[in-house]
């Protein structure tokens, strides 16, 4: 990635911690909020080799935006950010796996 995706997002939390959000940080989503759910790791590559992983997400709050504008552009932003965190989570020895969830 050419541009520090670390720059575009921030870890939230509620009041009770009870869980942990993403709030977008960025010029077109900033203000957004949004959690992860399952992800999902593909068994095999796909035609091109890569192996594209599935994640669900839950907008938390779209901070004034319409669902249209949540596009593929927020989808790829969004992936990138996984992405990241994964690679962070890796790096510390912190990646939990569970296969049955």
């Amino acid at each position: 990635m050419s541009e520090n995706i670390r720059d575009k997002f921030r870890y939230v939390t509620d009041e009770k911690d009870s869980w942990t959000a993403i709030a977008l940080i960025d010029e077109k989503f900033g203000g957004v909020i949004y959690k992860y759910g399952k992800v999902t790791l593909p068994e095999k590559e796909n035609e091109k080799g890569d192996l594209p992983f599935r994640f669900e997400y839950d907008i938390l709050d779209p901070y004034g935006l319409k669902q249209e504008d949540f596009d593929e552009e927020f989808f790829r932003l969004i992936g990138d950010i996984l992405v990241c965190i994964i690679e962070e989570q890796v790096e510390n020895n912190n990646l939990e796996y569970n296969p049955d969830n």
